[in-house]
């Protein structure tokens, strides 16, 4: 073989497996992003199910799980932005299951609120006030004589003075006909209504009612 024939040859030789070198460099790039494409797919798909199972146990929660680590494990999934369309749809369902329990809550709060400006506003002798509403509102009559009976053992006896005010004015006050607690209460149980208030009460030294006034609403 010549020298130029070997030249030649070598360079057909140089040449093949410079190519064949490009090919393998280039199939091996290929393989390498399809497999950090697979990885990443695993790993989104990891995160998806890991959402779903976090969201779906706050929508399975019976009411042991307290509502900050509700919206804190939410917040953890939102911040993912995974974008899958059944995780959106948990998200929104466990974001109403929270707005929800915010309500409850409110409304528990502001009933407690309320019940507590009720208490303030109870006058000291609203027991008395309750026991005449109590009997003008008996289901019948032998419940209304059951009331009145309890009710006079808040009294020294059956004919206690109860004076009603009609009117108040320029430093007089005038008053309607005179009563009995005894006489009162049963005029209450016959009308079946109530519309006067506590004014003033009088105890003796064993805490009971020597006189009580009254006042129209």
């Amino acid at each position: 073989m010549t020298n130029k024939n070997a030249m030649k040859l070598t360079f057909k030789l140089f040449l093949f497996l410079l190519a064949g070198g490009i090919v393998f460099a280039t199939t091996g790039c290929k393989n390498k992003k399809k497999l950090a494409q697979e990885a990443a797919a695993k790993e989104y798909a990891a995160k998806v199910e890991k959402a779903k199972a976090e969201l779906q146990a706050i929508l399975d929660d019976d009411g042991t799980m307290p509502l900050a680590e509700m919206e804190r494990r939410l917040n953890d999934i939102k911040a993912q932005n995974l974008n899958d369309p059944e995780v959106n749809i948990l998200i929104t369902k466990v974001e109403d299951k929270i707005a929800k329990e915010k309500a409850r809550i409110k409304k528990l709060e502001d009933e407690k609120k309320l019940e507590k400006e009720k208490k303030k506003e109870i006058p000291q002798y609203q027991y008395i006030n309750d026991y005449f509403h109590q009997i003008a509102n008996a289901k019948d009559v032998v419940t209304a004589n059951a009331k009145i009976a309890e009710a006079l053992k808040l009294y020294a006896g059956k004919n206690v003075p109860v004076l009603i005010i009609i009117s108040q004015a320029d430093g007089i006050t005038d008053y309607d006909k005179p009563t009995t607690i005894d006489a009162y209460l049963n005029f209450v149980k016959d009308q079946k209504r109530y519309t006067n208030d506590i004014y003033n009460v009088k105890f003796d030294e064993y805490g009971q009612i020597t006189e009580l006034e009254l006042i129209k609403k």
